[in-house]
């Protein structure tokens, strides 16, 4: 394979990455009020809601770690960091790489 084969596959396989955490944290997000109404329902006591609340926290805490660091492939910085701020949007903070783009663009990196 030639080097440009090669650079596109890296390119396609840091967005994939990047998407992945995505649904990751997306599916953490939204899982709590249905898994709080099942443990609710097994288990209505404020220890048992403390736990799920102590577990999906520390999840949450984990996926948001990992979506914050997820690497832009076009211009190699923070996908959804900007400075101190985490925004998770469909288009990288610096270069506006869409999420969904599946054309090898790279651009050239500052030094």
């Amino acid at each position: 394979m030639e080097k440009s084969q090669l650079e596109a596959i890296a390119y396609m396989n840091v967005l994939k990455k990047t998407r992945r955490r995505r649904k990751y944290f997306f599916f953490t997000v939204l899982i709590y009020i249905p898994a709080l109404l099942i443990v609710h329902q097994i288990s209505p006591t404020n220890r048992a809601m403390g736990t799920l609340f102590g577990v999906w926290l520390v999840i949450l805490f984990i996926v948001t770690f990992l979506v914050a660091l997820s690497k832009c492939p076009r211009c190699g910085n923070y996908f959804h960091l900007h400075g101190m701020t985490l925004l998770i949007l469909r288009k990288c903070l610096h270069c506006q790489l869409h999420i969904k783009e599946n054309e090898f663009a790279p651009t050239k990196r500052p030094l």
